[in-house]
């Protein structure tokens, strides 16, 4: 049986907003009535658990339950409600953020009370040139972060965010404990300490990592006792092992099994239209793909109808802009994606490959990545670019993405929020280069574009700019975006009160197992 649901994307307004004043039994005893082991069947493998520093969905998906911003997505959607503060409010200008805390938030394993001085050390750890995060760009327009009391923090800004509540909503301002940070240093990544409902317990390299309930959380004990989530990249083993009843869920990225589910009155799907584009990358910056025609003959070498039907049919959408067409400020129809292989090799001849060229393609060891990975290769081997696919693990894939050689060509996904001022701030600047930037194309036009596109509140202004800097991108080719994925779980029935969302983060906030 399926289920849907659809994300109200709200813009966001300069006011203030107030809240509105839980299988067998782990061997730990503890959560809530029920208690419980969830068992979550992953693409991934755990690369960090320090959300300032990652960027992989796995990891993000396991730090929602452990950390918590000061604000959150409501539970199935994208609209910014009350997290760890209960209250803020802002200037005229949009330049000071005053938070008021939720009085009895402990963080886990003994160390206190959350106090406001745990959330400047957070802001300012994320900024700190020695951490290296990537996504400290994201919050560069933060001036100054201090704490007026116990339960106030205000931020300063350099000039207006539009998007900063959807930032102080994602994975990378997670609010971490100044003591267990201090006491820990690097090993804070690998056992972490947060206030979520779920507690850091173990990871067993290319295994598992286990999380436990965390009796003391804010908002109550945790239904589950404990949840596990086991690294079974191979899409065949992990629907083996749903199968087999060994996991309770798993994503579901394949038609032919999805519809095989849905006949099942023992599982539960649900579906919600995701905020991602997955798409296939290629390096501007080295042969063959410093040259426009090699890029723009490959991106008239796919037959993308062929592979959406036959891979993706009703699991996915098309996609005619970079951005899902459920964020704010999508361009639409900017893509020229026709099915052109006679003109995709007269490019190829005038750049001077008329016998053809070498590349290398890595890509996950994914399903959703190596099956399309495949038809591509077809594809282009039809003009002349032989493609050899190198399969990689997704930790290592995006580690040599980020370093300074990078990757020649190479498959992902990328998730996004409501508000896209972080993927394109990132994807297309000079200064993702390399962390996120992967094809590394840049123009001092464009930075100067999003620059103003990301510090002003006229909505007017930032469509167009925004408009313009998707426009460009999709000229360069350094990317063919292939589709926007439907987030898909299964969930044996048992498993009771799991809502999707559009971020495809897992919450487990409402979980527990019956039976």
């Amino acid at each position: 049986m399926r289920k849907t649901g659809v994300a109200a994307l709200l813009a966001l307004t300069l006011m203030t907003v107030t809240a509105c004043t839980a299988n067998l039994p782990d061997e730990s005893g503890a959560g809530g009535p029920g208690g419980g082991n969830l068992r979550i069947g992953q693409e991934y493998d755990l690369g960090t658990l320090d959300p300032q520093v990652l960027t992989s969905v796995g990891d993000k998906q396991m730090t929602t339950n452990v950390f918590e911003g000061l604000v959150k997505y409501e539970l199935g959607g994208v609209k910014v409600v009350p997290g760890l503060a209960t209250e803020w409010s802002t200037d005229e200008a949009g330049t000071t953020w005053t938070f008021q805390l939720r009085p009895g938030v402990r963080f886990q394993k003994g160390y206190g009370e959350l106090t406001a001085r745990d959330v400047v050390f957070t802001l300012e750890r994320l900024l700190d040139p020695a951490l290296a995060s990537p996504n400290a760009s994201l919050l560069s327009g933060l001036k100054a972060v201090r704490a007026d009391d116990d339960r106030t923090v205000v931020l300063e800004l350099s000039a207006p965010d539009p998007a900063l509540t959807d930032k102080l909503a994602s994975w990378y301002t997670g609010i971490v404990s100044e003591k267990a940070v201090t006491e820990k240093g690097a090993e804070f990544a690998r056992d972490p300490v947060g206030t979520g409902p779920y507690q850091f317990d173990r990871w067993t390299p290319g295994q598992e990592t286990v999380l436990t309930a965390f009796a003391e959380y804010w908002g109550g004990a945790p239904a589950l006792g404990q949840v596990t989530y086991k690294a079974i990249p191979d899409v065949t083993t992990r629907n083996n092992a749903f199968a087999a009843d060994e996991i309770d869920m798993i994503q579901v990225t394949d038609p032919d099994i999805l519809a095989r589910y849905e006949g099942d009155p023992d599982i539960e799907i649900s579906s919600v239209p995701g905020l991602i584009t997955r798409f296939f990358g290629m390096k501007t910056d080295v042969a063959p793909f410093d040259d426009p025609r090699v890029r723009k003959a490959a991106t008239l070498a796919i037959d993308r109808p062929a592979m959406l039907d036959g891979l993706f049919k009703g699991i996915s959408t098309p996609a005619t802009g970079i951005l899902s067409p459920e964020a704010n400020f999508a361009a639409e129809n900017i893509l020229d994606y026709r099915h052109d292989p006679v003109e995709a090799t007269r490019l190829m001849n005038e750049a001077g490959y008329a016998g053809g060229v070498d590349v290398t393609f890595t890509v996950p060891n994914v399903d959703r990545f190596s099956r399309p990975a495949t038809v591509i290769q077809q594809d282009l081997a039809k003009i002349g670019i032989r493609v050899e696919i190198q399969m990689m693990e997704t930790q290592s894939l995006l580690a040599a993405l980020k370093s300074q050689e990078g990757l020649q060509m190479f498959i992902l996904s990328r998730g996004q929020e409501p508000m896209p001022d972080r993927v394109l701030s990132t994807w297309f600047s000079s200064g993702g280069v390399p962390e996120n930037n992967w094809s590394r194309i840049s123009d001092p036009e464009v930075d100067q574009w999003l620059t103003e596109a990301t510090t002003t509140t006229d909505e007017a202004v930032r469509a167009d700019l925004f408009g313009k800097v998707q426009q460009w991108a999709a000229e360069q080719n350094a990317y063919y975006y292939i589709d926007h994925e439907d987030f898909l779980f299964a969930t044996h029935a048992r498993v009771k009160g799991f809502v999707g969302d559009p971020i495809r983060s897992i919450r487990l906030d409402d979980v527990s197992l019956s039976g």
